[in-house]
C-alpha cells in the first residue's frame, strides 16, 4: 500500500479552526442530528405520557421527586425504541452525508487526484466472508473473556436493540445505521485524514474514532477493532461501498446469531466454543490474504481518466 500518494498533494483547508471542521465536521453533524432525535422522541413519548395522565400532572409540577420518576420513565420508553431512533438518526443522516461525500469526490476531481482503482465485483466475495467471520470469531472472545459483566452500559444497549422485532433490526441496524456510519468514518472522515497524513495513521485514527463513538468499553474495543478492518477495505476497494458492504455482513451476522441464539448455543461447551473462535479467526486470516493481494494503486493509464471512471474528452 503506497504510504506517499496523490493524496497526500492535496492539502485540508488552512487554519486550525477550519481544519478541524474539515475532518470532524461529518462526525459532528452525525452527533447533533442523534441527539436532536433522541431529544424529539423524549419530547414525544413525555407530551403523549403526561396527555394521557392529566391527572398526575399537578404532581409532577409540585414533587421533585415524582418528577425524576416521570424522567427515568421517559427514559426507559426511549431505551426500548433505541432502534427505531437509531434508525431514524440514520435516515437523516445519509442524504446530508452523500451530498459531502460526492462533494469531496468533485473537489478531488477538480484538483487531478486520481483514486484507488476498484475492485472487481467477484473480489468483494473474501471482504465479506472475512467481516462475517471476523465478527463471529471477536464476539466469542467477548463472551469467553466475560468483557459485558464490566460494563452495565453495554448490556443495557445491547438488550434495547436487540429487543425490537428481527425485521426493524435488519432495517434500522443492519442497513440503514451501517450505510450512515460508514459514510460519516470512511466515506468523509478517513478519506480527509488521508489527504494529510497518509494511510497508516488515517487507519488507525479513525478507528480508535470510531470505537470511542460507541460509548461503553466493550463496544469501544469490538469498534475499533472492526474499525481497522473497515478503513482497510475502504483503501484498498477504493469506494466507501465496499466497507459499506463489509459492514451491514458484520451487523446482520451479528442480528442473526442473537435472534437465533447461535452464540449462547456455542457457548454452552468450552471445546465447542474454541474450536469456532479459532476456525472463524483462521478463516478470516486467510481471507485477509486474499484482499491484501488486491493491487489498489492507480495505473499510468489511470492519469488519463476522470476520478470516477470516465475518459477525458
Amino acid at each position: 500500500m503506497d504510504m506517499n500518494n496523490q493524496y497526500n498533494s492535496q492539502r485540508p483547508p488552512s487554519g486550525s479552526g477550519k481544519r478541524f471542521w474539515h475532518i470532524w465536521g461529518p462526525f459532528l453533524i452525525n452527533w447533533g442530528i442523534g441527539t436532536l432525535a433522541g431529544i424529539v422522541a423524549m419530547s414525544a413519548f413525555m407530551t403523549v405520557y403526561l396527555a394521557t395522565h392529566s391527572t398526575d400532572l399537578l404532581s409532577y409540577y409540585q414533587d421533585q421527586e415524582a418528577a425524576m420518576k416521570l424522567v427515568e420513565k421517559m427514559m426507559e420508553i426511549l431505551m426500548r425504541y433505541a432502534t427505531e431512533i437509531q434508525g431514524a438518526t440514520a435516515f437523516i443522516t445519509i442524504p446530508v452525508m452523500t451530498f459531502l461525500y460526492f462533494r469531496d469526490r468533485k473537489r478531488e476531481k477538480l484538483t487531478g487526484i486520481v483514486p484507488n482503482k476498484k475492485a472487481a465485483a467477484v473480489q468483494y466475495l473474501p471482504m465479506l466472508f472475512m467481516a462475517g467471520l471476523l465478527n463471529i470469531a471477536i464476539n466469542n472472545l467477548i463472551m469467553i473473556g466475560n468483557l459485558s459483566s464490566y460494563s452495565a452500559e453495554y448490556r443495557e444497549t445491547s438488550e434495547a436493540f436487540y429487543s425490537a422485532s428481527l425485521g426493524m433490526q435488519i432495517l434500522c441496524l443492519g442497513l440503514l445505521v451501517p450505510v450512515a456510519e460508514e459514510l460519516v468514518f470512511r466515506g468523509l472522515m478517513y478519506r480527509r485524514l488521508r489527504e494529510d497524513t497518509g494511510v497508516a495513521a488515517s487507519v488507525i485514527y479513525s478507528a480508535v474514532v470510531f470505537g470511542l463513538f460507541h460509548g461503553n468499553m466493550v463496544q469501544m474495543l469490538y469498534g475499533t477493532a472492526m474499525g481497522l478492518m473497515l478503513a482497510y477495505v475502504c483503501e484498498k476497494y477504493g469506494t466507501v461501498a465496499a466497507p459499506i458492504a463489509a459492514h451491514i455482513t458484520v451487523n446482520l451476522v451479528s442480528i442473526l446469531a442473537t435472534y437465533f441464539h447461535v452464540y449462547n448455543r456455542i457457548q454452552e461447551n468450552i471445546l465447542i466454543v474454541g474450536t469456532v473462535t479459532v476456525a472463524c479467526a483462521a478463516g478470516a486470516a486467510g481471507m485477509f490474504l486474499s484482499v491484501q493481494r488486491i493491487d489498489e494503486k492507480p495505473d499510468a493509464s489511470d492519469k488519463n481518466k476522470e476520478p470516477f471512471g470516465e475518459s477525458k474528452s
